[in-house]
């Protein structure tokens, strides 16, 4: 989702990150690469397949198959919906979606800004409560940012899905609570194109967004297929954090000025891109530099679009389904119906297929970057409103 998605950090945690990134940013290596090597022809073969998959419009939907019994129960029931942060431009549009997508079931729905605060999330919890609130989805918060309060809302009875991020270990979804990890491959998607676009030998940096585990383990994913697909590709993962957003631009600049003949640089999400292109401009590489974004919205397709220096590859995710996605699996929370598996589609864009797309919140809200909207009227279908 995602996100364009900030994440959370515990007062603590952030304290310590803050003192890391003053310090000097963390990293790892995946592969050293070796000078001068390419991949094989099947391995170059193998990527431009699989960009080629990505970079193509959604025709087949991953919509469930198993019905929602009881929904008709369910008229004027309200559900809340908590993003972490409520004016980031991926949840305004599954807010939106899911309010649409609630209407045609019977419900409504109420937003309440998580402003990437535990207080303000717990607040939103227990208003939810206060509310008798027949289902709580949460976008991209942790549940331990407000535990008392979820735990609070377990014991009325109210079920909660957690989304935008993996489940603990060990941890199996429930009737009373679901984890939707949603669009958790964009990392990998960027890696494909990476070693595609360079011929399979990359020298690149990954910055991660080290503000929750999940953000963690989508670009750890990743790091799988740079082995096995491109041993000629050097990758290294930089350490980047919502909590030093002032600090980003010249973090930036320094990973590219210690790393000399970086080709490739990956931001996590579309809230690191502007100070990162700063901090490549800053470094006074410019267009040496490919930049590639996940969580992509008008902003970073509009840089692909206009022939942006740095900008050559967007992810991003279809946050129009993700709201029908987070309906159907709070509907059979509710129902007893049993949760289920809910991905999202995603796309990449590059300049082979940016010019197909009109560049406005509204194609997005759309379906037309993704292929349609003909998912609406299935899931209709599932809940017995169609």
């Amino acid at each position: 989702m995602t996100l364009i998605r900030k994440r959370w950090l515990a007062s603590a945690a952030a304290a310590a990150l803050a003192s890391a990134v003053l310090t000097g940013c963390g990293s790892s290596s995946a592969n050293g690469g070796s000078s001068g090597a390419t991949g094989s022809a099947g391995d170059l073969a193998k990527a431009a397949r699989e960009v080629a998959g990505l970079e193509a419009v959604t025709t087949s939907y991953p919509v469930p198959t198993a019905n929602v019994s009881g929904v008709s129960a369910l008229q004027g029931r309200k559900v809340y919906y908590i993003p972490l942060v409520q004016q980031i431009p991926g949840f305004v549009l599954t807010a939106a979606s899911m309010k649409q997508a609630l209407g045609t079931a019977g419900l409504s729905q109420r937003v309440c800004d998580g402003q990437g605060q535990p207080s303000a999330v717990a607040a939103c919890v227990q208003q939810a409560v206060a509310a008798n609130a027949a289902g709580i989805v949460l976008d991209a918060v942790p549940y331990g940012m407000a535990q008392n309060a979820l735990d609070a809302a377990k014991v009325k009875g109210i079920p909660i899905i957690i989304a935008d991020q993996y489940a603990p270990s060990g941890t199996a979804n429930t009737d009373q609570v679901t984890y939707v990890p949603g669009a958790t491959d964009q990392p990998s998607d960027i890696a494909w194109w990476t070693i595609d676009a360079s011929k399979g030998a990359a020298k690149a940096i990954l910055a991660e967004e080290i503000d929750s585990p999940s953000s963690k383990e989508y670009v750890t994913n990743s790091l799988a297929i740079y082995r096995q697909y491109c041993p000629g590709c050097a990758i290294k993962v930089k350490d980047i954090t919502a909590a030093t957003d002032a600090l980003l631009a010249t973090d930036t600049s320094s990973n590219i000025l210690t790393d000399p003949g970086v080709q490739y640089y990956y931001t996590e999400f579309e809230d690191s891109l502007q100070p990162t292109i700063q901090g490549i401009q800053q470094s006074g590489r410019g267009s040496d530099i490919a930049l590639s974004v996940a969580g992509g919205s008008v902003d970073g397709l509009g840089l692909l679009k206009n022939g942006s220096d740095s900008v050559k590859a967007v992810v991003a995710v279809d946050e129009t389904y993700a709201g029908y996605a987070l309906t159907d699996e709070i509907l059979r929370l509710i129902t007893k119906s049993a949760p289920v598996s809910e991905p999202y589609p995603t796309r990449l864009f590059t300049a082979d297929n940016i010019g197909s797309i009109q560049v406005t919140t509204a194609a997005q809200a759309s379906g037309a970057w993704f292929g349609g909207d003909s998912f609406e009227t299935s899931y209709a279908a599932l809940w017995g409103v169609g």
